[in-house]
């Protein structure tokens, strides 16, 4: 049944997520931000294409911090010691992360202030 593979792959996921809200503060960080934020647009009412645009921007920020975090996971485990090379590959995910977050208060800063 193919279904089956559908579930089993999203219990994966879902561990996944898990995994993220346990083991990564940047992840709980941003998740209670994105909270903040939309209790802030849903006060303001702002109009239902700014609350896509904000749902998309943030989600794609959730979606970074866990692949930062995978990332650094996987150098963590190949090469425990410092090394700078690893440091600058961890450094880099990092800002990828942090410019999307960026952008993600970004979307929603301009939603709040647009309000149509």
């Amino acid at each position: 049944m193919k279904n089956a593979g559908i579930v089993r792959r999203s219990r994966h996921s879902l561990a996944g997520l898990a995994f993220a809200w346990k083991a990564e503060r940047s992840f709980r960080t941003h998740a209670l931000i994105s909270a903040g934020l939309f209790a802030l647009l849903a006060w303001r009412g702002v109009a239902l294409h700014w609350w896509a645009a904000a749902v998309l921007a943030l989600a794609l920020g959730w979606a970074l911090e866990i692949v930062n975090a995978a990332l650094e996971t996987l150098c963590d485990k190949l090469h425990p010691g410092r090394d700078p090379a690893i440091g600058a590959v961890k450094d880099l995910a990092s800002a990828s992360a942090f410019l999307v977050n960026l952008a993600g208060v970004a979307v929603c800063l301009l939603a709040l202030a647009a309000r149509s």
